[in-house]
């Protein structure tokens, strides 16, 4: 049986080859992936890990018209307050309306992990549905109620016929997965299985009479405009400004574009079949939803990296131009793009050549971006990716054939980063959100690696990325001052030895 029909997803660690410590070259990385022996790899200490639960909570927050419901202990929930505001923010930046994220809990208790939660499930989802009359509501499964053995998708089974909300189940608790990327199929899982996914007779399109004698016309118009509807795949990392930016070139070879499934609403995820290709903007994002889609529907997909710098920009561009027979368009396309953002970007270049910068964060955006700023002139000291998984290969074969002597580690352990800043000493680091401050204790100049706020893809994206990093060379007095002032928990005999001498096979 597929996996797709289980009530529960598979993790990454069962589904992909992957990983989450190596230190190494990017060919070396590659190869440890395709032999398996990155699975073998752990650690003698650990940190922190990440869990799961915050990053599908992060997808489902900003599905219009929804509530979610954690079935979990009370403090589960906390991360909800600043994911409700972000979510209104995308809202807006999207020309929809701001609204915050209504949500629940069914605050287990001592009692309720020792007898069970399943009845507490069902008054909650009842009631949500009463209170907010949403389209959606989400059920997020997470430790306690997984390790106690509820069982969620029955609760749910018998709630759907009470409610007029779809529900969907989530099931993220996190310690299922070393890899937090697990949490991506876990959102799509639900989703795939909790709403409908095609267009509804007369709720989104008018059949047409019997016997019509346009009816052989429309039916020729509807399947040349399904042909050239693209489905875009974002993620919470990709801004609206990303997705203009996207939108723009591809338009501009005269396809129609939709993005999912982020900052969608039940009826827009109902046209997600009416489309001639699936496109991922991120390896190791959608792959579980678009192998889905080609399998139910037939639809193909391409999965092409990241459109970070000009290289792999006008690539990511020609290999969906290919598909609809537009590589002549794309190609022309990229090179008026390009000559503008040359010019525009020129100012910059005299003031970022050389400098020397460490890359941390997601693994497709650290390898992508790594090889774009090292062929505007940026020395890459090392790449530090929080995963990897075989997605990930075409990037890091890249990486291995463009930047071959670069160190390449997969880790998301924070001592380790602060180890490689302080050994490495770069001019800058390029970081996933949320290790800023870590590297202003350190009195490094950084920026993030993504900023929703901001475009990073394509030719805007590139210019975008030089000016805040010549923006962060002019101000550094704030680290500096911080540097002087901060203290950090490590020994200096453990910046003596190897930054990733705690890996172990």
């Amino acid at each position: 049986m597929s996996y797709y029909e289980n009530g529960i997803p598979p993790v990454r660690d069962s589904r992909l080859k992957m990983g989450d410590s190596y230190s190494g070259s990017a060919l070396g990385l590659v190869e440890c992936g395709r032999e398996g022996c990155l699975l073998q790899k752990g650690r003698g200490f650990w940190q922190a890990n990440a869990c799961q639960m915050a990053l599908s909570l992060m997808m489902a927050t900003t599905v219009e018209n929804s509530v979610i419901v954690m079935h979990a202990p009370g403090g589960c929930g906390a991360l909800l307050h600043s994911l409700s505001a972000q979510s209104a923010k995308g809202r807006a930046q999207r020309g929809k309306t701001p609204a915050s994220v209504p949500w629940l809990s069914t605050n287990l208790s001592e009692a309720d992990v020792i007898g069970g939660g399943e009845k507490k499930l069902r008054e909650t989802i009842e009631y949500a549905d009463r209170e907010f009359r949403p389209e959606i509501i989400f059920v997020v499964v997470t430790c306690a109620p997984s390790i106690i053995g509820d069982d969620v998708e029955e609760v749910v089974r018998q709630a759907r016929p009470a409610v007029s909300a779809d529900v969907v189940s989530l099931h993220c608790p996190g310690f299922r997965s070393r890899v937090v990327a697990s949490a991506y199929d876990t959102f799509y899982h639900g989703i795939l299985r909790g709403l409908n996914l095609s267009p509804e007779p007369r709720a989104d399109f008018r059949p047409p009479p019997e016997g019509c004698p346009d009816d052989g016309l429309a039916e020729k118009k509807y399947r040349y405009q399904k042909s050239r509807t693209v489905n875009v795949w974002n993620a919470t990392s990709i801004g609206a400004a990303d997705e203009k930016e996207v939108e723009r070139l591809l338009t501009a070879l005269g396809l129609k574009v939709r993005f999912f499934a982020e900052y969608s609403s039940r009826d827009e995820l109902r046209l997600v079949a009416e489309a001639g290709l699936n496109v991922s903007m991120c390896n190791v994002h959608d792959d579980y939803m678009l192998k889905y889609l080609k399998e139910k529907y037939g639809i193909p997909y391409v999965i092409a990296g990241m459109p970070i710098g000009f290289r792999h920009t006008r690539e990511w561009l020609l290999r969906i131009a290919g598909h609809f027979g537009l590589e002549k368009q794309a190609g022309t396309l990229a090179d008026h793009e390009e000559g503008l953002a040359r010019r525009a970007i020129e100012p910059f270049l005299e003031q970022v050549r050389g400098k020397s910068v460490l890359m941390c964060g997601g693994v497709v955006r650290v390898g992508s971006e790594a090889t774009a700023l090292s062929e505007l002139g940026l020395n890459v000291l090392g790449i530090r990716a929080y995963h990897y998984d075989e997605g990930a290969e075409p990037v890091f074969e890249d990486v291995g054939e463009n930047l071959p002597d670069t160190p390449v580690s997969v880790s998301n352990q924070l001592f380790e980063m602060t180890h490689q800043i302080k050994t490495l000493r770069p001019d800058l680091v390029i970081s996933h959100n949320g290790t800023q401050g870590y590297i202003a204790k350190l009195g490094v100049p950084s920026i993030q690696l993504f900023n929703v706020d901001s475009s990073f893809f394509a030719y805007s994206g590139i210019y975008q990325i030089l000016r805040r990093i010549v923006f962060e060379f002019k101000n550094t007095s704030y680290r500096e001052r911080l540097s002087r002032h901060i203290k950090l928990p490590y020994r200096q005999s453990y910046f003596d030895g190897d930054a990733f001498k705690y890996i172990k096979n």
